[in-house]
């Protein structure tokens, strides 16, 4: 049953985007502890999906936007890249029948006297990339939506010459 009105979000990404207010905070929200580091990738991940899991995993950990709870959303989001660089593959190149050598073409040979119910791999590349679009905006991973999220900051260490002018106060 829907209950009309807009998505409630989390108080953490109220939090990453600014919007946070303390009289409007839901004081029973369960909280969502951030992973310290980066998780394997799924094993069933292609390869492009794979690479992709090892450079985003790190990033939203470091950042302290990646928890638990977001996991299986990562990985769907994985998959849909891996899924739209296999499609992407099977658009530009071809096997070379006389050769048998897999041979690049452009998007215009690809779709030369075809139309959009004899294209598969096209259709699904881009629905692929669709899905990429729609999760990785979840992420804060687009210009657009980067710009929406203030990443928590990892400690480091502090500069010698902070520490020696602390010091000295």
């Amino acid at each position: 049953m829907s209950r009309g009105g807009h998505n409630k979000k989390p108080t953490i990404l109220k939090l990453t985007h600014g919007t946070f207010r303390e009289d409007r905070a839901n004081e029973k929200e369960p909280e969502v502890k951030a992973l310290d580091e980066a998780p394997k990738a799924p094993s069933h991940l292609n390869n492009f999906a794979k690479n992709k899991w090892k450079e985003l995993a790190q990033v939203l950990a470091q950042t302290r936007v990646l928890s638990e709870a977001d996991l299986t959303m990562l990985e769907a989001l994985c998959e849909a890249y891996g899924q739209y660089r296999e499609a992407q593959y099977a658009v530009y190149h071809y096997k070379d029948e006389e050769s048998g050598k897999t041979k690049k073409r452009s998007l215009a040979q690809y779709m030369s006297g075809k139309n959009s119910q004899t294209m598969p791999e096209y259709t699904a590349m881009r629905q692929a990339l669709s899905m990429v679009k729609t999760i990785s905006a979840e992420f804060g991973l687009s210009p657009a939506t980067r710009s929406r999220v203030n990443a928590i900051d990892t400690p480091e260490a502090k500069d010698p010459m902070e520490c020696l002018l602390e010091g000295a106060g």
